[in-house]
This record gives C-alpha cells, structure tokens and sequence, in this order.
C-alpha cells in the first residue's frame, strides 16, 4: 500500500502541473511566464514538501499523520476549479504585470496542495526504513516509483485526459484519487472507525468542491485542447470565438458576409499587389471566417488551410460554417512543417497565427520567412496579421517582426488596420513581395479597379488600401528574430 499511494501521488503532482497550464492560460496566456511561473512554484513547493515531510516523520513516525498529509493534499487539490476564476479574475483585473500575474496566479491556488504532495515521499522512507543501513536502498527504490508516476500522470495527462475530459473534471479527478488513497490506506491498515470518519470528509470535500462555477452568459460551447481553452459564444446575431482569454474571430449569423473584425477585410490589400490569385495559403485559422471570405470572393481560387489544433478545426466546422469542399482544404498541422514539407507554390500566404499575448516564435523568426517565400509562385506575396504599435512602448514586437521581414522580402508594406495613431496598440498587416515597390497613388489607382471590376468585394476597400503607412519605423533597438534567438515573449512583456 505504502508503494501504491507513492507511485499514485508522483502522477497526480505531474498530472495536476500539466493541467494547471489550462487553468492559468485563460487568464494570462500560455507564453513561457506562464510555463515558467508554474515550473518554478511547483519546484519550490516541492523542496518545502521533502523538508516539511521528513521533519513530520522524524517527530511522528506513524501511519495516522502520513495518511492524514495524502488526504490533506487531495483536499486542497479537488476545490481549485471552484476557486481559479475568482482568484485569477482579481489578479487579472488588478494586473501585476506579464510575469508578475501568472506568478501569483500558480503560487495561490497550487502552491500548498505541491507542498503536501512533497511530504509523501520523504514520510514513506521513514515508514518504510527498519534500519539504518537499509535507508539508501528504501529511499532510492520510493523515490524511482514517485518518478515513474510522475512519468505516468504526465502521459496520462498530457495524451490523454485533456483532450477527453475537461480539466475542471480532471482536477477533481486528481483530488479524489489522493482523498481515496487516504481512505483505502486507513482501510488497509484496518483503522475502520478513522476509515468511517475519512469517509465523511471525503464526501464533504466532494459537495463543497462539485459546483463548478458555469462558463458565463451566452456560452454555448467550451472545450480545453492540448493548446487551447476553446469557448463559443452569442451575443445577439453575432458568434465569438474565444481561444483562451482572447477573442480570434466572430460571424454574424444574420448576416454572414458583414465583417466584425475589421483587420480580416485587410487581409485582401495583396490582391492589388497581385492581381492573379489562384492558390492560397492560411497558417492559422481560428473560426474560418477569413478563409471562408476568400472561399467566396475568388470562386477560382484554391485554398490551403493550416491550423495545429483538431478542436479549433471542430469548432469551426461546427460553429461558424466553414466550407466543405474541395476548393478549401484543411490540414491539421504545424504551420512550418506544412510550409517545409509541400511541394505547392501559393499566390498569397496569409499568416493568422499569433495571438496577443503569446507568438509561436517558430512562425515569427527570418527561416521560416524564408521557407515562406521559396513556397511562393512568381510575383507572390505573404502577409502577416500582428498585434503591436507602429513607434512607442507597445511597439517593440512589431517592430522586430517587420526587421525580419524586411530581412527576407525587398518591398514590405504595412497597413495599420483603421488608420489608428502610430503610438496605438492595434492589429497590423504586414505585406512582403519580391515585386517592384509601389507608391500610396499606385495603389489606390490598383485597389479603385479592382473594386470597380468585382474583383474585390470588400466594402470600403480603398480606404483600407489608403492606411499604407509610409512614415519611418526605427529598427535598431530591436533583435532581428532567427531560430537561435527569438524573444518574442520578451518583447510582448515590455508592451
């Protein structure tokens, strides 16, 4: 029994540190803060654990306290989903900062239940240990087991559970099996009358801890992936689409061709760069309204669709009407092994994949730019949606993504999405081409034709066209972004 509730609570600690990233990341993302914040709280729970366990097991070296240490443990581990959003919720709103709020977020709701789960294995070698001379073998045969569960709750947790269950569930799930293995070991050790009264806590935690708040108004659908806490929602005729704590796309359902995120009306300024469109490109998809736009404005165009996250696919298939047909493919993949592995050669490549707060830094360095334009057909042209300022604090990530694409494309516009103020946070289409470069009357004169032949259906085209930036964007204090050295959750933090 003593080896069972030691391999059990090593999986439900690593368990329970996967999963934590689907807690914290509605709140705070999923950049490596985050990651770190969790790596670091739950080391550091861990060594007051082994320090905490093996100074209760010297002064009481008895079944009863270690037994009551598993089951505090399960109990402090099944309420967190009861608790997470009201906690994460105040320190979002008060906001410390990028690092300082994932940080506090992990340290209040999975600190102590580590700390408990670190008691375990410290306390087992003294129950186990009848001699001092057998103490090595005693603590190096428990400690492999706590590992080897460990291993076993991470697969578990990371191959399998996630993406069977929600993570509310499988918290609960974690906390119910420490309680369990509390229960079965006073059974084991026949304490019937501690087994009866660990019984009732064990049903109390159970009540206390089973109503998970709901998801809010007007969800209609929530599902946490592998990547993503994915949620759907209506207000009024229009539909969200949530991935973690940012919005990524919407359709109104009364009338599904009226934009509602103006930067996807800009993803179309390339067709004036190059009017001959017939295969396109999509990294990123979130709901599919822009791939769906494209898929019935250029009724001749092809279109290539890359989206890493199976739910996401589901969600917008389900949810926001994404075509089914052969004119618009979808693949589940990593946008830069599609990119690195097919033989196409695209007219556009429209690159959606960043979110606010957290860049696949692999899909923002200057090889995968360059894996991009060798994918193109002559005369083709990338663009690229990224959140950021034109000049001022917020601009730095920005700024080093258009220094990587100037580094790979000769002519790289940029079209800040409304016009807004350059010092602005706001989304921002950059657009690189091999082609001659063209000046603001040029493309006017282009975008103004291509309206006037139906070519383009966008309302307010030449406007968008007109938001060309061609002001001077100051490059030097910022890193040009390369496998070896991309920071980009550097220069997220120092918006």
């Amino acid at each position: 029994m003593l080896e069972l509730i030691v391999f059990v609570s090593g999986g439900v600690l690593l368990a329970l540190e996967i999963v934590a990233s689907r807690v914290v990341a509605p709140y705070f993302g999923n950049s490596v803060y985050v990651w770190g914040s969790l790596i670091g709280v739950f080391l550091a729970a861990l060594s007051l654990g082994y320090f905490l366990g093996g100074r209760a097991a010297t002064r009481w070296p008895a079944w009863g306290p270690f037994l009551a240490l598993v089951f505090a443990a399960g109990a402090c581990i099944y309420p967190i989903p009861h608790i997470a959003g009201e906690i994460l919720g105040a320190i979002a709103i008060r906001d410390y900062g990028p690092r300082a709020n994932p940080l506090l977020g992990s340290t209040a709701l999975f600190f102590l239940p580590s700390v408990l789960l670190g008691t375990v294995s410290p306390y087992a070698v003294r129950l186990r240990t009848q001699s001092v001379e057998r103490v090595g073998s005693v603590a190096g045969m428990l400690y492999a087991l706590s590992t080897l569960g460990s291993i076993a709750g991470t697969l578990l947790a990371a191959f399998v559970l996630i993406s069977a269950v929600g993570v509310h569930a499988i918290i609960q799930l974690l906390g119910a099996t420490e309680m369990g293995l509390a229960l079965a070991g006073w059974l084991w050790a026949r304490r019937i009358g501690a087994a009866a009264g660990t019984s009732v806590l064990v049903a109390a935690v159970l009540g206390l801890g089973s109503a998970v708040p709901p998801e809010g108004a007007g969800v209609m659908y929530a599902r946490d992936t592998i990547y993503h806490r994915i949620t759907v929602s209506d207000e009024g005729s229009v539909r969200y689409l949530k991935l973690d704590r940012y919005w990524q796309s919407a359709r109104d359902r009364s009338a599904p061709l009226r934009t509602v995120f103006p930067y996807t009306d800009y993803l179309h300024v390339p067709v004036v760069l190059h009017p001959e469109t017939h295969r396109v490109l999509f990294v990123g998809m979130g709901g599919g309204t822009a791939p769906s736009r494209f898929y019935h404005d250029y009724p001749a165009t092809r279109i290539d669709v890359v989206e890493i996250d199976p739910g996401v696919v589901e969600a917008a298939r389900r949810f926001f009407a994404l075509p089914d047909s052969p004119r618009l493919a979808v693949h589940v993949q990593d946008g830069r092994q599609w990119i690195r592995r097919t033989r196409d050669r695209y007219d556009l490549i429209v690159l959606d994949a960043y979110l606010i707060d957290t860049i696949p830094f692999h899909l923002a360095t200057r090889e995968f730019y360059s894996e991009a334009a060798a994918h193109l057909a002559p005369g083709g042209v990338v663009a690229s949606n990224v959140i950021g300022a034109l000049r001022g604090p917020q601009s730095r990530l920005f700024r080093a993504i258009y220094k990587t694409f100037g580094a790979v494309f000769p002519q790289v516009y940029v079209f800040p999405v409304g016009g807004s103020a350059p010092d602005a946070l706001q989304n921002i289409i950059l657009v690189g081409t091999a082609g001659p470069r063209l000046g603001r009357s040029e493309l006017l004169r282009r975008a103004s034709r291509a309206v006037r032949d139906g070519r383009v259906r966008i309302d307010g085209f030449v406007r968008d066209v007109a938001d060309v930036y061609e002001g001077p964007i100051e490059t030097r204090d910022v890193p040009l972004l390369t496998d070896d050295y991309a920071p980009t959750d550097l220069l997220i933090a120092s918006r």
